[in-house]
């Protein structure tokens, strides 16, 4: 929020709770589909990234101790950041995989 403001740091949130959302969509889309591999990455996957914002935010606004957790797609980090590439991906592959399957 130093850098953004209060605005920016509400867009922020709001843009980690709409990828959240959108990831347990997918899984439950996937769920119904009867890809339930899919469904079980869709919904690790949000998991995982609720967990890495929830834990970074809470840090910087004092409620946690300090850890060397980054914030997906905002922070600098190399692995991080292919880590998090490869989780897009495996998402948008889901969705796609459960998006043109008949059912």
């Amino acid at each position: 929020a130093e850098e953004l403001g209060m605005i920016g740091a509400i867009l922020v949130v709001l843009l980690f709770t709409l990828f959240i959302v959108r990831a347990m969509w997918v899984g439950r889309r996937a769920e119904l589909a009867g890809h339930l591999f899919g469904a079980y990455v869709s919904y690790g996957i949000g998991f995982i990234v609720a967990a890495q914002a929830f834990i970074n935010m809470a840090v910087s606004s004092g409620l946690l101790p300090t850890k060397g957790l980054t914030l997906p797609l905002i922070s600098y980090g190399g692995s991080s950041l292919l880590v998090t590439g490869m989780m897009i991906g495996l998402l948008l592959r889901v969705d796609a995989e459960t998006r043109h399957r008949p059912r």
